[in-house]
């Protein structure tokens, strides 16, 4: 019932405003360097996962998992973002609330002289351990260690670090993340790896007829996504735009045994389809394909409306 009345709000949100922007890059895990000065956009992320055998024996069945995500672009070095997530096992008849994540992310330096961006990032947890939504995968599925018997808990409380290093090549962006997910309890930290590329196909102003969107690129201080025509003097549009990209990202292990072992961890590698159905509304979609035996495999989709 809470999921429905969530899509059907948002849902409404979409139809009643008249569409101005939109414009961010659609990766699912990876992070690049973009951010916009005043830019709020409320994002609804909702995955489908058929899960592997190791996750089968934990007691997990097929599910839906979902995060409402609410970003706001504070100045053009700094964003912020607060999210809640839940998720349904449509096998075993079972849902949750699990929990929210409040993050923030700052260009700490810009790819001049340095011949990329880097951007640091944090992000607070507080979530149910059975939480699912796959926000970033680090740390191990079976460790290659002995491991203790821990007591219950009823809440994971987790700092995440990030540096992100990102880069744009014309339209193309090209970004890396490593992750680092520290309990605050035990200090106790997980590691994992993110990496995107995304190329956007503008296909100019919606209003004006443009065929070619080329002030993104030809003028530095222009934000496409924002421009809105009259006196300024840089008017293409997002809308009608496709954005084509991958993901690769995983698990590599922790502070007591850092590693690559794939049959260990989790790693998967995600195409990714972006479709700006509007200058404001932006989809994206993804086909998450599990590359080891602990990995589960999953369907991807998001909508975004920027205000």
């Amino acid at each position: 019932m809470f999921t429905k009345k969530l899509v059907g709000w948002l849902g409404l949100v979409v139809l009643v405003h008249t569409p101005v922007f939109a414009g961010t890059d659609g990766y699912f895990t990876t992070y690049s360097h973009h951010i916009e000065k005043g830019e709020v956009e409320l994002m609804l992320m909702n995955d489908y996962t058929a899960p592997s055998n190791t996750k089968r024996e934990e007691g997990q069945g097929e599910y839906f998992s979902h995060m409402l995500e609410l970003e706001y672009g504070v100045s053009s070095r700094y964003a912020t973002e607060f999210m809640i997530e839940w998720f349904e096992d449509t096998e075993k008849k079972t849902g949750k609330f699990t929990g929210f994540r409040w993050e923030n992310r700052y260009l700490l330096i810009e790819d001049d002289p340095l011949p990329f961006n880097v951007m640091v990032y944090g992000e607070y947890e507080d979530l149910h351990p059975e939480t699912r939504f796959k926000m970033e995968t680090s740390g191990w599925i079976q460790p290659p260690y002995s491991t203790a018997e821990s007591e219950e808990t009823d809440r994971e409380r987790i700092f995440e670090t990030r540096l992100i290093l990102s880069k744009d090549f014309g339209p193309v962006n090209v970004a890396f993340n490593s992750i680092y997910e520290t309990d605050v309890t035990d200090g106790a930290t997980a590691f994992g790896y993110s990496f995107g590329v995304m190329r956007h196909t503008h296909h100019g102003n919606m209003n004006s007829g443009e065929s070619h969107c080329a002030c993104q690129h030809s003028m530095k201080d222009c934000k496409c996504a924002h421009c809105s025509g009259g006196s300024d003097p840089c008017d293409c549009k997002m809308g009608g735009s496709v954005g084509l990209g991958f993901e690769l990202f995983g698990g590599l292990g922790d502070s007591k045994k850092f590693d690559l072992s794939p049959s260990r961890q989790e790693h998967y590698l995600g195409p990714i389809l972006v479709y700006h159905v509007s200058p404001r509304v932006m989809t994206h979609f993804q086909f998450g394909i599990g590359l080891s035996k602990t990995s589960d495999n999953l369907v991807r989709f998001n909508i975004g409306y920027e205000f």
